[in-house]
């Protein structure tokens, strides 16, 4: 396995779509990927909007489309949207590859993070210079890369366990309940529970081996 760090200067941004995305924000970070469809991806974001604009503005941007807000803290309400960019339609098409949230726009530009198997990230990155090519590029062996507890499961249970914190599920009192996750994310309740099962799992074994 590889990951592969790309990043974007601000320069680069220009008339690519995702310097529209900065026109509401000053900042957004892509917290989780909610669902993968085939004609773009559901993502939750945490954005911080300058003064005379809100989340229904995001959807000025020819590629996003806000969905809903989700209850936060600190003023700072995730936001639900749904991204058509090419560079994600053209992601959606690699299987042995993934994007890694959680990863930030701001006036500095991007950077995103992809792990996959050697082929998958060439073709990505020839993908990526077609359609938005990156200033600068690292690939690193992942065996090169210290491995965390979150690099432990897999992209699905990520991206939930992403969602239930985000969302308040381990809160105490929680701000969500797996009915209303499942209801969000549109899966069943005991789909949603088994992959937080599966991963408080694999998290607890992971930390009784560091002891």
């Amino acid at each position: 396995m590889q990951v592969v760090h790309l990043h974007w200067n601000s320069a680069r941004l220009a008339g690519t779509g995702i310097d529209e995305l900065l026109v509401p924000c000053s900042n957004m970070e892509v917290v989780a990927h909610l669902e993968i469809a085939e004609n773009g991806v559901r993502q939750l974001m945490r954005c911080d909007f300058r003064d005379g604009y809100g989340p229904e503005d995001l959807s000025n941007s020819e590629f996003l489309t806000f969905e809903s807000t989700l209850p936060g803290d600190n003023g700072k309400s995730p936001v639900v949207v749904f991204n058509t960019h090419p560079l994600v339609l053209g992601s959606i098409e690699f299987t042995d590859v993934a994007v890694i949230p959680p990863y930030t726009f701001s006036e500095n530009g991007i950077s995103i993070s992809v792990r996959g198997i050697p082929s998958g990230i060439s073709r990505f990155l020839s993908m990526s210079r077609e359609i938005m090519p990156p200033d600068s590029v690292r690939v690193v062996n992942e065996e090169d890369v210290e491995v965390g507890p979150l690099d432990l499961l897999g992209e699905r249970q990520l991206e939930i366990v992403q969602a239930a914190v985000q969302w308040g599920y381990y809160d105490d009192p929680r701000g969500v309940s797996l009915r209303q996750m499942a209801e969000r994310l549109d899966m069943a309740r005991s789909t949603i529970g088994e992959h937080l099962h599966n991963a408080e799992a694999t998290l607890m074994r992971w930390m009784v081996k560091q002891e």
